[in-house]
């Protein structure tokens, strides 16, 4: 009986360590190393990876929420389009560590935090139940998690503010279990703070708190403080800097195209094998989701509610998760499971999450996966060549404004004045301006050729502008009166 002991605790030391270090490790490993990749690779574009880096430099930089990538649109204040307290959180580090990968680190760390987190939170579960076995639940979610496309799509669709702040509202749940009510109410403010739609959580932590851990007084305060913040934001605090009402309020369509919302409610359950609809706490626990999923479902953005296809699951992810650690809880407690041969219950959780992984295939969600991408990624020429190029501009002096396509506008997101490039700013004069496009890279919102086409012959044609580089990946553009300067201050110097 003592070897018996000895060997079940040696089984459960070496399931620990695989549960808590060496499968979130593995994850973290491949989630950051995957988005630095795509980074180097072009891949995210100015309207999100771009704009939220030039932002966060700005700040870091005295320059407030001046976010110039606007102009045109609505004011060059990112404060008309979402209210984004939570920079001095992030600003920091872009001073530290002033690089166009950083956003993208700190977009994968957030990830990696996240997997760290979810064995602790599933122990926190079975500790509030009186049960001490939630080793092996603890890995089948973390890896069903690790298939959940919606997680994924986040994670390929870098980056914001939202997503960073996705191990917080993790956090704030585990403290709750933990009844550290202050630090849950800390992690619910940041939380709050990331943004308008991230504060809409709080409001899922507060139902959390009423129904799972039974601290009432915390949650109505929660519930309400969501309430009026979220509605403080669109209807006083954003319009009153963009000059105008709530960019989004138009888009308010409860009855628009329902067949796609419920296909997204079903998908979105149908991954976590319903697991969130075993008992009535794994209900209420998904019922935490519905006023972040609630945004998606009364809109008319296909983004907000189409099969996984941007961002928004990012945040409702953690609340899938609690649900279906509650539904597990449940039915592993049952005694039919009980009797049911572990082997067994292992090839079939195995069986759940191949068949998990098939479909994640078959809708073309595979690359989403750091793992997958990592794994078909290939060096390309004209990324290596592109990379090389846009390296002698690293040091451009500060009161150049830079106007660049899309996919390479990041690379230049480390100064005040950086711009989007457009049909209409490519017939502007130009002054004191440096103008960058790669047509074989993304070329948003430009799609078809003819439009790219249009916008090189407005360049090539503009007489404020001079082509001072061409490569097959890159044409660089200068502004007369910069080369103006430039040949003055050649011919001023003394001879030999």
């Amino acid at each position: 009986m003592a070897f018996l002991r000895e060997k079940l605790g040696n089984n459960t030391r070496k399931l620990g360590l695989l549960v808590h270090l060496i499968m979130p490790l593995l994850l973290s490993a491949a989630a950051l190393s995957g988005v630095l990749l795509k980074v180097y690779s072009f891949d995210p574009n100015d309207w999100d990876y771009g704009n939220y880096s030039n932002l966060l430099w700005n700040f870091a930089h005295g320059n407030g929420w001046f976010m110039p990538l606007y102009e045109g649109w609505i004011r060059p204040f990112f404060l008309a389009d979402h209210l984004v307290l939570l920079l001095p959180l992030f600003a920091p580090f872009f001073i530290l560590f002033p690089s166009p990968y950083t956003l993208s680190a700190l977009h994968g760390l957030a990830f990696a935090a996240t997997f760290f987190l979810v064995p602790v939170f599933v122990r926190e579960v079975w500790k509030h139940s009186g049960r001490d076995d939630y080793l092996p639940a603890a890995l089948f979610l973390l890896l069903a998690l690790s298939n959940f496309p919606g997680f994924w799509r986040a994670w390929s669709y870098q980056s914001h503010m939202g997503t960073l702040v996705m191990p917080f509202l993790l956090s704030s749940l585990i403290a709750l279990h933990r009844k550290a009510l202050v630090w849950t109410v800390l992690f619910c403010l940041i939380v709050a703070l990331a943004q308008e739609r991230a504060s809409v959580a709080v409001f899922g932590v507060g139902m959390y708190a009423l129904c799972i851990t039974k601290n009432h007084r915390l949650g109505l305060a929660l519930c309400a403080f969501s309430t009026v913040y979220f509605f403080a934001a669109v209807k006083l605090v954003i319009p009153f800097f963009a000059s105008q009402d709530y960019l989004y309020s138009s888009a308010i369509q409860p009855f628009h195209d329902l067949n796609n919302k419920a296909l997204f409610l079903f998908w979105s359950f149908a991954f976590w094998f319903f697991l969130p609809f075993i008992g009535k706490r794994a209900c209420w626990a998904a019922c935490c989701a519905l006023p972040l999923l609630g945004l998606g479902l009364v809109s008319n953005r296909e983004a907000m509610y189409s099969l996984f296809w941007a961002h928004y699951s990012d945040l409702p992810s953690i609340f899938f998760l609690a649900a279906a650690a509650f539904g597990l809880l449940r039915l592993s407690g049952t005694a039919w499971f009980q009797r049911v041969p572990r082997t067994v219950v292992a090839l079939l959780a195995c069986a759940c999450l191949l068949v998990s992984f098939a479909y994640f295939i078959a809708i073309g969600c595979s690359r989403l996966m750091p793992v997958s991408f990592l794994a078909t990624w290939r060096p390309v020429p004209a990324v290596t060549r592109l990379n090389a190029a846009l390296a002698a501009y690293s040091q451009l002096a500060p009161d150049i404004k830079v106007y660049a396509s899309s996919g390479i506008g990041p690379r230049f997101t480390m100064r005040k004045y950086r711009y989007a490039l457009s049909l209409e700013t490519a017939g502007q004069h130009f002054e004191s301006s440096m103008v960058f496009i790669a047509p074989n890279f993304d070329m948003y919102p430009y799609r078809n050729r003819e439009d790219i086409v249009s916008l090189l012959h407005k360049l090539l044609s503009n007489p404020s502008l001079r082509l001072t580089k061409r490569t097959s990946e890159v044409l660089v553009f200068t502004s007369m009166d910069r080369i103006r300067t430039k040949n003055r201050r050649q011919g001023a110097q003394p001879g030999p």
